[in-house]
């Protein structure tokens, strides 16, 4: 089988996975059926800040996320101030298209199970969900997110995880 067939069937086999990755009926899907009490005061204001600081112009949609890609490192030198070699796995979507392009363009992850699944980015560099949203905040809408704010967001975060037969908290 030819690497590029190999490729394609590996892509296809993690997308089918990615599908069933849904978690019905999280709190956040709850508040948004109407359910106010299914959020705290601290994970709606990690809500409108999530909102305000643009996070959901990449993010949205009903996985928040995972519909589109974006270059890592849209504003600032990512891997540059990474201070590590830029290595294959760092070309992104340059290594399935091959066009220049595309050279550190990444999908968009759902946040969906984002409170559950570290470490973050395609090179797990970073460790815990705060530090991933001081790196998106800086590197990808050029702005420092004070560490009040990054808590709020985070417990935002932690309100999309629902339930799923297969995955634990």
């Amino acid at each position: 089988m030819k690497m590029a067939s190999r490729n394609r069937i590996f892509c296809d086999a993690i997308a089918s996975f990615e599908r069933t990755l849904i978690t019905p009926d999280s709190p956040f899907d709850r508040w948004l059926r109407g359910d106010e009490d299914a959020l705290n005061e601290r994970e709606k204001e990690g809500y409108r800040l999530f909102k305000s600081y643009g996070c959901i112009a990449c993010h949205q949609g009903v996985n928040v996320g995972g519909n589109m890609f974006q270059r890592m490192g849209a504003i600032g030198d990512y891997f540059g101030d990474r201070g590590s070699e830029i290595v294959d796995a760092d070309r992104g979507r340059f290594n399935v298209t091959g066009k220049d392009e595309d050279l550190y363009f990444f999908k968009v992850p759902s946040l969906r199970l984002s409170a559950i699944n570290s470490p973050y980015f395609h090179d797990g560099s970073a460790k815990d969900l705060a530090e991933a949203i001081r790196v998106m905040g800086s590197y990808q809408l050029g702005r420092r997110i004070p560490e009040a704010h990054v808590s709020l967001i985070v417990a935002f975060l932690e309100s999309l995880v629902g339930s799923h037969p297969g995955l634990r908290p």
